[in-house]
């Protein structure tokens, strides 16, 4: 749910629409919906996991961060950033209120339709989730627009017709993103308290916050992963277990490296910072996945580096020389997709 900033023109000020300055494109305003299959979702049998359904309940219900992003800090950091440097925050600031948005809008939408086939347990439980990444978005916005950015956000849902995926796909990928930006807010996290002088915004005074939420939702969907325990038993849950895995450490990486001027604001080294993520997320998901993939031996990690040298010489290439590094940019996906992985001991129910 990202998309790569570049030049664009300047946008005019028209009211009832999104404005963005010219160092921004407009494209990152056009973010990516989902929808499921929500009569199936609707037939989750909790009675599998019914004390850890209530256990989580009770922790989302209590809504610990409920003040943690309504202080207000001093914004006199800011100041002290470069145009470009300014650009760079800028710009994460814009991907990540669309994350955070488009997840509320699917998080509401479960929520609704729980609600109308009389499960309401699970509707209300949804509405946490979308109650937590609605207040990410809005205090994402309210950073935006301390720096002169309006983003008009429920305008943005008529943007883009909702895709859909598969509830298994769903709740796989759900868990990754949650765990995945779990670990990248912790992470700079401590690498901002270890070094308080790269703190550049206020922003950043929250992640703290920011990646508990983060860290819960992901528990939140490891508990719906396991009342529906066919999902990641036999080949199945093997297939689910290494495509999204792959699939997520492979735009991790190729986000994070391209644009690691913003990594580099914060004095992070991205490629470390991405090697580091993807370790971490992996171990993570030995906790809901059947499978994760084996790094012992290095190949993986090593093999992120080759593809992304493999895709900036597809991408920069031009006449007959872009089917040549196309094919060598698939190929090393295929090579990377298909390395080993290792059975975990995650606890299933059924």
């Amino acid at each position: 749910m990202t998309a790569t900033a570049s030049t664009a023109p300047t946008i005019k000020n028209t009211a009832g629409k999104n404005e963005l300055p010219p160092h921004l494109n407009e494209n990152l305003l056009t973010p990516r919906f989902y929808t499921t299959e929500f009569e199936k979702a609707a037939k989750t049998d909790l009675n599998i996991a019914p004390e850890d359904f209530e256990a989580i309940f009770k922790e989302m219900e209590a809504d610990y961060n409920l003040k943690h992003f309504d202080r207000k800090a001093s914004l006199d950091r800011l100041n002290e950033l470069s145009p470009s440097d300014k650009a760079v925050y800028e710009s994460y600031l814009v991907r990540s209120v669309i994350s955070e948005f488009s997840g509320f809008l699917l998080f509401k939408e479960i929520s609704n339709r729980f609600k109308k086939a009389g499960r309401q347990e699970l509707g209300q439980f949804f509405q946490f989730l979308s109650r937590d990444e609605a207040r990410h978005a809005g205090f994402l916005a309210r950073a935006l627009k301390s720096e002169g950015i309006n983003v008009d956000l429920p305008n943005l849902g008529k943007k883009r017709a909702a895709q859909f995926f598969p509830l298994s796909w769903v709740l796989y990928s759900l868990y990754l993103s949650e765990k995945i930006g779990y670990w990248r807010y912790i992470l700079i996290n401590r690498h901002l308290k270890a070094n308080p002088d790269k703190a550049c915004a206020p922003l950043f005074d929250f992640f703290e916050p920011w990646c508990q939420d983060e860290n819960r939702h992901g528990d939140c969907i490891n508990m719906l992963m396991r009342c529906w325990p066919g999902m990641t038993k036999g080949f199945r849950g093997k297939m689910l277990s290494r495509f999204f895995l792959w699939t997520v450490f492979l735009t991790h990486t190729l986000t994070v490296c391209e644009r690691g001027d913003f990594y580099k604001l914060l004095g992070i080294d991205p490629v470390l910072f991405d090697e580091e993520v993807i370790i971490q997320t992996n171990h993570t998901s030995r906790n809901a996945f059947p499978w994760v993939y084996k790094f012992e031996d290095g190949k993986f990690l090593k093999m992120r580096m080759e593809i992304l040298d493999a895709f900036r010489k597809w991408r920069e290439s031009s006449g007959l020389k872009k089917p040549v590094a196309l094919t060598k940019f698939i190929s090393l996906l295929l090579k990377q997709f298909s390395l080993p992985m290792e059975k975990t001991s995650a606890m299933r129910y059924g």
